[in-house]
């Protein structure tokens, strides 16, 4: 039986490259496109591993080293939570993707060769291929341009209050029209964590969404800086509501904040 190197390596290049995209897709994790054809390379480089003599163990064993490399070299990992999250859609979609190509070959993918029939599922890994392909760059495509304009809305932020400096990411959001009914400056809204104040030292503020009505507790803030840039002094910087945790910010910057940036 012959093997053709260059195809099962293609093969396998061409799997690493769409199951990664995959996983970018499923986890709305934004990474540049050189980092994942690298890693789709060092991935199918584990082909080779086949026509080495060591047992079922080991090999499985290098495999999984092999895809936790590939995640890290394709992806900015930053938490745990993230790679576990990565992991499991990685190892889900292989499982997935796996069982349908097991599927097929076994139901469809036999050729005869006189009385004898043998799996030739190179030929139908490649069609599946050709198949998947525009199909799921279609879509990582589309994800990663939301994705972009996503990050593009990220901005870091220095916060100084009081005696106190929060150095963060804030999320621009042109939804943030919120504004105190006093002098109508606008609100920074951050989490609870980074910010602890006193109902006594509190400027409070009312505010209404579609779920949900109370006030919130604000301060003045002395000097904001977004993106090593100082903005004027007409924002009040408030505790919210709700947790904050978009694409890493901690912070959501009012709408009236956008003509600043620009």
């Amino acid at each position: 039986m012959k093997v053709y190197v260059d195809l099962v390596f293609f093969i396998n290049f061409m799997f690493d490259l769409l199951l990664l995209m995959t996983v970018s897709i499923e986890c709305k994790v934004y990474s540049k496109k050189r980092f994942l054809l690298l890693s789709s390379f060092f991935g199918s480089l584990s082909a080779f591993l086949l026509f080495l003599p060591i047992n079922n163990i080991s090999l499985f064993l290098f495999k999984i080293v092999i895809s936790i490399i590939m995640l890290f070299i394709a992806f900015k990992i930053t938490s745990k939570n993230l790679f576990i999250t990565l992991i499991k859609s990685l190892y889900g979609n292989s499982i997935i993707l796996g069982g349908v190509l097991y599927f097929f070959n076994n139901q469809i993918n036999y050729k005869n060769i006189g009385l004898i029939f043998v799996k030739d599922s190179t030929t139908f890994n490649l069609l599946i291929i050709i198949i998947s392909s525009p199909i799921i760059f279609y879509l990582y495509h589309k994800t990663m341009e939301k994705e972009k304009k996503k990050r593009e809305l990220l901005h870091h932020i220095s916060i100084k209050y009081k005696d106190k400096t929060i150095d963060t990411l804030g999320y621009l959001d042109t939804g943030n029209n919120i504004k105190d009914p006093y002098k109508r400056r606008s609100i920074i809204l951050i989490n609870s964590s980074c910010l602890s104040l006193d109902l006594e030292e509190s400027i409070l503020v009312p505010f209404k969404t579609i779920d949900n009505i109370g006030l919130i507790r604000c301060c003045e803030i002395k000097e904001i800086c977004v993106d090593n840039n100082i903005l004027s002094n007409k924002y009040l910087l408030g505790i919210s509501p709700k947790n904050i945790d978009i694409n890493g910010a901690s912070c959501i910057l009012p709408n009236t904040m956008e003509e600043e940036l620009k």
